[in-house]
């Protein structure tokens, strides 16, 4: 599985490119990924980390470079599948660059005269390759797009932050309410006191007319 599939459950089709990645180690090695280790969360956390399958023997250029690509820790770094297959499709269209592959094949062979294959009774006994699940809780999650891992934690004081932020949230409100008040207290006094002078005026004026 992808490192961004164990730690996010993101199922893509960059995700299947690096499945596709390990089906062509396989067919070229004869080995599974990981035959001799076990399946554990150990391991997921460290593909999460950027761990990948040995490649135990010599392979063909063209195809190794094809499984790097694939492997690639970042999912927008690895190939389309349309990409993939218009570079396979070169092996057998191209025959410049078939040329060159029936080379590094031979090359290979020459190298790998004494290779071991896979043998099934070298499997570790808790390498399993069938579907189960993994604890997610258990594996952290990592940043695939900058190979940087993510550290969530919650401060111990988060709660009581609240409180205080809710504490001055509601001293402000009340300040808010008395400073209305207050204001709406001197414009209704200052009204007042134009009244007061209005009536005055007015009184001053009728003894006049007497």
């Amino acid at each position: 599985m992808a490192p961004e599939t164990l730690s996010r459950g993101e199922y893509t089709q960059a995700s299947d490119i690096y499945s596709f990645g390990m089906i062509m180690l396989e067919v070229l090695t004869s080995y599974p990924p990981y035959y001799n280790i076990s399946h554990n969360e150990n391991l997921a956390m460290d593909i999460c980390k950027g761990l990948k399958p040995e490649i135990k023997c010599e392979t063909p250029r063209f195809f190794k470079e094809i499984i790097e690509k694939c492997w690639n820790f970042e999912p927008l770094n690895r190939p389309t599948a349309e990409e993939l297959f218009s570079q396979l499709l070169e092996y057998f269209n191209d025959n410049e660059i078939k040329q060159q592959v029936i080379k590094q094949i031979k090359v290979a062979k020459k190298s790998n005269k004494d290779f071991i294959k896979y043998d099934p009774n070298e499997v570790h006994p808790e390498a399993i390759y069938t579907s189960r699940l993994i604890p997610k809780i258990t594996i952290p999650e990592y940043d695939t797009f900058n190979s940087r891992q993510n550290f969530f934690s919650i401060p111990d004081n988060i709660i009581e932050d609240k409180n205080n932020n809710e504490d001055t949230n509601e001293n402000n409100k009340d300040n808010n309410t008395n400073n209305t008040n207050n204001s709406n207290k001197r414009d209704r006094d200052d009204d007042g006191d134009d009244n007061v002078v209005v009536s005055v005026e007015s009184n001053i004026e009728k003894k006049q007319k007497f």
